[in-house]
Order: C-alpha cells, then sequence, then structure tokens
C-alpha cells in the first residue's frame, strides 16, 4: 500500500494570479500532471497585499475541488526551535511558506512545490520515488529533474539506478518530495561553512542542504521527467 501524500503550494504577490486565476496552472501543471492521487491539496497563501481577495480565489479552488483547502501562512518558527530575528524579511517569507506546508500537512509525505513550478507534461514518478525511500532510509528527498537538465543532474550524482540518480550533497526548495515525521522537527538550525553557494543568506534551502549533510542524508532525483522552473 503506498503511503498517504499530500499535495502543496505557496502563492505570493506576484504569483497569486497565474495559481489561482488561470483555469488549468494549479489544476493541471502542478497537481494532476503528477499521476497520483493526493490525500490533500493544499495551499499557503504568503505574503500578498489584498488577503481577502487571494482567500476568496482560494476558496473557489477548494470549492471546485481543486484544492482541499487553504492556510494563510503565520509564524512557526517556534515550533521548529528558529528565532525571527536571525532572519531578514525574504528569508522569513522563504521559510515560513514551505515550513507552514510540513507543519499543516497530514500525510505520511509531502510534496512541496514553489508557486512558480510546474509540470509541462505528465509524469508518473511519486510511487517509484516512495519505494526508493522506504529501502534506503538515508534517502530523505526525491524530485524530478529541474528545468530539463538531466545532465547536470548526472553531474551532482554519486551513482544511477533505472530511474534515479542519488546524490550526497544538495537540496532544493522548489520542488522536494519528503516524510513528513523527518521535516516536522527543529532540523533547520545548522549551518555548514561550505553551504554559501546558497543566495541571499542562511535561507531555508540552504538549511536544509546543511542538515542533511551534516547527517548523512541523501536526494534521488527521477531521471525520466523533468519540473519547469520559472522566476516570477
Amino acid at each position: 500500500m503506498i503511503p498517504s501524500v499530500t499535495f502543496a503550494t505557496a502563492c505570493w504577490e506576484k504569483d497569486w494570479r497565474q495559481i489561482l486565476l488561470d483555469p488549468s496552472y494549479l489544476q493541471v501543471k502542478q497537481i494532476a500532471n503528477h499521476k497520483f492521487p493526493f490525500a490533500e491539496k493544499l495551499l499557503v497563501i504568503n505574503n500578498v497585499i489584498d488577503l481577502p481577495q487571494v482567500m476568496e480565489a482560494a476558496q473557489k479552488k477548494v470549492d471546485e475541488g481543486v484544492l482541499s483547502r487553504y492556510v494563510v501562512a503565520k509564524d512557526v518558527l517556534d515550533f521548529f526551535q528558529l528565532k525571527k530575528e536571525e532572519l531578514n524579511d525574504w528569508q522569513y517569507f522563504n521559510a515560513v511558506a514551505p515550513l507552514m506546508a510540513i507543519r499543516e500537512c497530514k500525510s505520511d509525505f509531502l510534496l512541496y512545490l514553489t508557486g512558480d513550478v510546474f509540470l509541462e507534461k505528465p509524469v508518473q514518478w511519486i510511487p517509484r520515488a516512495i519505494r526508493c525511500m522506504q529501502k534506503r532510509p538515508n534517502v530523505k528527498v526525491a524530485n524530478l529533474t529541474w528545468n530539463d537538465n538531466y545532465r547536470e543532474a548526472k553531474k551532482e550524482s554519486y551513482r544511477k539506478t533505472w530511474n534515479f540518480y542519488f546524490g550526497k550533497k544538495g537540496f532544493s526548495d522548489q520542488m522536494f518530495l519528503v516524510r513528513k515525521g523527518d521535516f516536522c522537527a527543529p532540523i533547520y538550525g545548522e549551518i555548514r561553512d561550505d553551504s554559501h553557494h546558497f543566495p541571499r543568506g542562511d535561507v531555508f534551502e540552504k538549511r536544509v542542504f546543511s542538515y542533511m549533510l551534516n547527517h548523512g542524508w541523501e536526494r534521488i532525483t527521477f531521471r525520466r521527467g523533468s519540473y519547469t522552473h520559472e522566476n516570477i
């Protein structure tokens, strides 16, 4: 039996219209193209100007069955043993969206995408990724290849199987499939000296990267499908 998986994404002022007003973006490109029966589909509303307007648009997606529910981002740093004064405004909003999704997830696993990530075509990959993670306890993160950069994904790996590249380094907040139990914990306080290639300071993905490397966690990247990331 395949464990339950929550789909989650987040919107903010510059992308909420694309996510919530485009009739196919969220429903098809972000959700349906994974070809997986998600137990719930969650939206985190993060850092918008007209909150009632965005909530109204999100509720329409709930009424249509595209979303199961939405939540408004709030300060969850205490739960993860982080301090807001350690983050500037950009770092705070960058972190609070995925942390909210992790905290709110009601399933065994969470698939999180940033709002500017989508699939151009269907990719059936989640059951394979979960089976691999179940067989190999040190594999804690799974994702698709990014922007069709299969050569780069291979270069960053140390081994491969029929479906996956295995990496001992690397994490991206653009897309991650994780066990909730692994990530809904105070694991975000470690910063490695060799993690400064991440832009904008001590951001969420730098913190995950540091913890994964410190504790021998690995990630797998699907070799037979890609997501597209377009900065908004």
